[in-house]
């Protein structure tokens, strides 16, 4: 039975994220590389003294790939067969498949946040992203045209997020809901990944990924845009890039996961989005959230027994 790892994106980051991981041996040397990178102990994330912008392009996805990682390193490498990424979360799958060292991972963090930074500066207008679930992918599809908005993720028939203007978003909202909408959530960044509006963002960071010290994966990755299998680094350089600027169909993805015999899947960054949509996806398919449990000992059980169902 497989074992799929699943990283989530922006939107999942807290003050309380790394309280199950601060005492953990192995997640020291992860957790002391993105402290590095913010000069700030995430070990005092929360406390009286955290002035981090959670909102923050470069400081969310810092955290949400130093949470990936450092749950990897506490599960050890011989957990997980299937690596998904969800936006960001692509880059820590890369790393949790072992085409990337965790400084390599955190570098190319580092270049992706720059090069969508750049871009969103480069399109002249304030950027945003809202979920909406309860209307039809065709009607939101047509709806979004014309509002002059993208769709950036599918999550399923009727749940996708949109990409755009951060005013058109503000209005939209009532309007969603006079359409069937029963969520319309504004999410907690700044940039509308996976649309044209930050279309120079793919091939500013696909130079970058050329340059990286990208291995051949260890563990199979499905690309987030499509589901296509990634393995060799020029399959990683292109995925990684073309899903900036291109939308992503991530219940595509799950569904391919299904396909190839996952039957145990676990949320190894923080909060639970990625297993809400993978129930829904794949019902067959034990998921549970890191955050489920009290510490990574409860996990490695649940997980076994899963394994052996």
């Amino acid at each position: 039975m497989a074992v799929m790892l699943l990283c989530p994106g922006q939107g999942n980051q807290h003050p309380a994220m790394f309280e199950r991981l601060r005492d953990e041996a192995p997640a020291r040397p992860v957790l002391e590389l993105a402290s590095e990178r913010l000069s700030f102990d995430l070990r005092r994330l929360g406390g009286a003294d955290d002035r981090l912008d959670y909102a923050d392009n470069r400081t969310a996805q810092i955290l949400l790939t130093a949470h990936c990682l450092a749950v990897r390193a506490v599960l050890g490498t011989e957990i997980g067969d299937i690596c998904i990424g969800y936006s960001v979360g692509e880059i820590a799958a890369a790393a949790c498949a072992g085409c990337l060292d965790p400084v390599a991972t955190f570098d190319l963090i580092e270049a992706r946040v720059r090069c969508m930074d750049a871009a969103r500066r480069d399109s002249g207008i304030e950027q945003g992203m809202t979920a909406v679930i309860g209307i039809p992918l065709a009607r939101i599809a047509a709806f979004a045209d014309e509002a002059g908005l993208a769709i950036a993720i599918v999550n399923g028939r009727d749940h996708v997020v949109l990409g755009g203007a951060a005013g058109v978003l503000d209005k939209i909202e009532a309007e969603l809901a006079a359409r069937g909408a029963h969520t319309v959530k504004r999410l907690p960044v700044r940039v509308a990944s996976h649309t044209h509006f930050i279309a120079s963002a793919g091939p500013a960071f696909r130079g970058e990924l050329e340059a990286a010290p990208l291995r051949t994966a260890r563990l199979l990755m499905l690309s987030g845009i499509d589901g296509r299998t990634i393995r060799a680094k020029d399959e990683a350089v292109a995925a990684l890039s073309e899903q900036l600027h291109t939308r992503l169909d991530f219940r595509h993805c799950l569904e391919l996961a299904g396909e190839r015999g996952v039957g145990c899947a676990i949320e190894i960054g923080p909060g639970h989005s990625l297993t809400r949509l993978c129930a829904e996806v794949l019902p067959q398919v034990a998921v549970r959230p890191f955050e489920d449990f009290r510490s990574p000992v409860g996990l490695l059980k649940w997980i076994e027994r899963a394994s052996r169902s």
